[in-house]
């Protein structure tokens, strides 16, 4: 009798939630139009990205500023870089505009270096992609500004073409009709299960004194145990594992503020050239080396720049 009592209780409430449901999402207004989304900017050439790049630039007070062999449109013709000027302050644009929807690291390193290079003291890079947690990691180090496409959208929308950001009419989407469904039987078999302990709960004490017969238990199968994953401080034994993860923490310091380059003079000796005579990166350095536990007890070379007079220094990040 619970049993039942319990299925009918289901049978009816999901009948009626989904009902109800129903009426609730016809009663809606539909929507005047679907706005064209910001992944769409990726479906676009690379000029035409540059371009509205460029036009949001403006609109923040930004000038392309003036190079020899620059087009008259301010766009490069090999996809380089663009340089902009500001109250007398000019920013390196660099568009990362590709078939990856995830911009990573690599794309940011040297950056700093060609700003410099190019006289310029601040770093602007936008995508129409995103880009993943190491790349606004180093953007942070280094002060550049990230712009994904999910940010750059609303600045870039008014200068959408008209006819390409021209509003679709839709009527009432049905797409969360299956999530309503889900919402409207998970709740009816809550009721089910609330009505079969209350009936439970109102059976005659007699009938729950009567002698019952305990089940025949049988042992559960043993299931082997599944191999546990390795800690995540474990270091590789393949030597091409070893050298690549070396390789991965030269790349890495070598994006650092000071640092010209960074490579292995030895397997435990780390030889970093510096751009400037003042410059300490042990700070910056020795957490990028701690993340491998092979390499956090390395000998730092610190080299100084050509012509400098400065004595080599040797650091030590942590000791064995």
């Amino acid at each position: 009798m619970p049993t039942l009592i319990a299925l009918i209780a289901f049978a009816l409430s999901g009948l009626g939630l989904t009902a109800w449901l129903r009426r609730n999402q016809a009663a809606r207004p539909a929507p005047a139009s679907t706005e064209r989304s910001a992944e769409q900017l990726s479906k676009l050439r690379w000029r035409d990205f540059a371009r509205l790049v460029l036009q949001v630039m403006h609109a923040r007070g930004y000038r392309v500023a003036a190079e020899e062999g620059l087009p008259a449109d301010g766009i490069p013709t090999d996809g380089s870089d663009i340089v902009l000027e500001r109250d007398g302050v000019r920013t390196l644009l660099s568009c990362k505009y590709g078939s990856a929807a995830v911009v990573g690291a690599p794309a940011l390193l040297g950056l700093a270096k060609s700003a410099t290079l190019r006289g310029t003291g601040e770093v602007i890079v936008v995508t129409p992609g995103r880009f993943d947690e190491e790349a606004a990691r180093i953007a942070r180090q280094q002060n550049i500004e990230l712009i994904d496409g999910q940010s750059l959208w609303p600045e870039v929308r008014p200068y959408v073409a008209s006819e390409a950001a021209a509003p679709v009419e839709a009527g009432p989407s049905n797409a969360t009709t299956p999530k309503l469904l889900g919402l409207a039987w998970g709740g009816a078999a809550v009721i089910g299960i609330l009505a079969w302990m209350l009936a439970q709960g109102l059976q005659p004490a007699a009938e729950e004194a009567a002698p019952q017969v305990a089940p025949v238990r049988t042992a559960a199968p043993v299931t082997p145990a599944a191999p546990q994953p390795a800690p995540a401080g474990v270091v590789p034994t393949d030597p091409a594992a070893l050298e690549a993860r070396r390789r991965e923490a030269a790349n890495a310091i070598t994006t650092l503020f000071g640092v010209d380059r960074a490579l292995w003079s030895t397997q435990s000796t780390l030889l970093v050239y510096l751009s400037a005579e003042d410059v300490d990166p042990t700070t910056d350095l020795c957490p990028l080396l701690e993340r491998y536990p092979e390499l956090a007890a390395s000998r730092v070379q610190l080299q100084p720049p050509a012509g400098s007079r400065k004595p080599v220094r040797f650091k030590q990040c942590r000791s064995y």
